[in-house]
């Protein structure tokens, strides 16, 4: 399966951020990359959006070429992504997918998740409500502990 970014970056233009105002007049994204139990692990905070979602972009690239395995990406404490985040994570599917990475996602916040559900970006990237689980999930194809 081929996700394809809803367009171009090229053409992505800032738009309001409906229901939650600008913090501080500007967004911001703290990521820390480390590998967990042969995995690569990418730990996001803040808001993945028209201004940091560059900054997700290169971190999972290099997360993904660090691991033959999969990449799990502990979004937690990511408040907000916007559609230039879901196509950074589509990007990030497709290169990994072509390597034979798998990509997770775990600890969606609802209204996060909600948009990788709605825009079908979950039928690549997997989603699994913590990291423990996403290991567990990988390592054995169960989330049951």
């Amino acid at each position: 399966m081929v996700l394809r970014p809803a367009r171009p970056d090229a053409l992505h233009r800032p738009r309001p951020h409906v229901g939650r105002p600008p913090v501080n007049g500007g967004s911001t994204l703290t990521l820390h990359r480390s590998a967990l139990g042969g995995y690569a692990l990418v730990t996001a905070t803040g808001t993945v959006d028209i201004h940091t979602h560059t900054l997700l972009a290169e971190c999972l690239e290099q997360a993904s070429t660090a691991t033959g395995l999969a990449v799990i990406v502990d979004m937690a404490g990511v408040e907000f992504c916007d559609s230039s985040g879901l196509n950074a994570f589509a990007r990030a599917y497709n290169r990994a997918h072509g390597r034979g990475v798998s990509l997770v996602a775990a600890g969606l916040q609802e209204r996060v998740r909600r948009v990788f559900t709605v825009t079908g970006l979950d039928r690549g990237v997997h989603l699994q409500p913590d990291v423990d689980t996403a290991v567990r999930w990988l390592d054995t194809g169960s989330r049951a502990g």
